[in-house]
């Protein structure tokens, strides 16, 4: 229905996605649940070329009604963003899809037990506390959802389905003599994958892992300043990474389309094998396709199959990050 609508009142291109995201949070301190927290939501998204300009129009009704008169709202826009616009948006061609994907997971976290997923915070808690010195300890649990059907004018029919799972913990040491306390968060682990992720994981080695180091941080003195050599835990390097790489290495920030948060970007478009990125052993490589990553999925928001290239190799800045447009 929208799409169709959408091409009878002029539009070039037409895609809409469904989508349906279900989540799961558990939280909790020491040995209480502090929050369990579930969560649904569903809607459509409908964009539009008109005349080489955008538009949108998006909502939580799904139903042939909603979708022809969000048609209408999108070509609206895009008609009026024609007149104003100062270049006209050109789509790369693409392959028509007809396909469906999904994520390999052993366990559906949604058809685990709550008591089986408190239980293992619980654990994780009693395991970091076990080791002296350590004060407090709190422990989180997200599960996601996300199902999405994508249809576009050219043809392309997806359905997808992507389940993450991301525990994490944090360890608390304190000084009640000096005031002093210290903290070793245990962040960032989540991965396209089931509950088999909580079950296969050492969790309960890195908790109490994370309790000896906070208990140690907050016995260490002060680094003296000096000149020393630095190995940086890939935690710290992979955020370097996405900031200085990922986030520069954008088409439409590189373009000056784009400043939004993170900035344009050094990076002029034309640079490809002339900017010397790094020195000869960096390789960069964008990946969506590889298991458990949280970028990996069977196709992108354009249905376009998900690839794995370069961005930097042997030193040498060699590819963008790109969009259709």
């Amino acid at each position: 229905m929208a799409l169709t609508r959408a091409a009878a009142l002029g539009a070039s291109y037409a895609d809409i996605r469904i989508s349906r995201y279900r989540r799961e949070s558990i939280a909790t301190r020491e040995r209480q649940v502090q929050k369990v927290s579930r969560s649904t939501s569903y809607g459509l998204a409908l964009r539009v070329l008109d005349n080489g300009a955008w538009g949108f129009a998006a909502t939580n009704l799904v139903e042939p009604a909603a979708a022809r008169a969000a048609a209408e709202q999108a070509v609206a826009i895009a008609k009026a963003n024609a007149v104003l616009a100062t270049r006209k948006v050109v789509l790369a061609s693409a392959d028509k899809v007809v396909a469906t994907w999904h994520n390999d997971i052993k366990r559906d976290p949604f058809d685990v037990p709550l008591d089986t997923k408190i239980g293992f915070l619980m654990k994780l808690n009693e395991t970091a506390m076990g080791v002296q010195g350590v004060s407090f300890v709190t422990s989180q649990i997200l599960f996601v959802d996300e199902q999405k059907y994508f249809a576009s004018t050219e043809g392309s029919r997806i359905t997808q389905r992507l389940v993450r799972t991301y525990p994490q913990f944090a360890t608390t040491a304190t000084d009640r003599a000096s005031g002093d306390f210290q903290t070793r968060p245990v962040v960032d682990r989540a991965k396209l994958l089931g509950y088999e992720y909580v079950e296969d994981y050492p969790w309960f080695a890195d908790a109490e892992k994370a309790g000896h180091e906070v208990v140690e941080k907050l016995k260490s003195k002060p680094v003296a300043a000096g000149r020393y050599d630095i190995v940086v835990d890939p935690s710290q390097l992979f955020l370097a990474i996405h900031e200085s790489v990922g986030h520069s290495t954008e088409l439409d920030r590189a373009l000056g389309w784009e400043a939004n948060m993170a900035g344009t970007s050094f990076i002029k478009p034309d640079a490809a094998g002339t900017l010397h990125f790094g020195s000869k052993i960096v390789n960069l490589v964008g990946d969506r396709t590889q298991p458990g990553g949280l970028a990996t999925t069977g196709f992108d928001d354009e249905g376009v199959k998900a690839d794995r290239w370069h961005i930097v190799r042997d030193g040498m800045f060699v590819d963008l990050q790109t969009t259709r447009e």
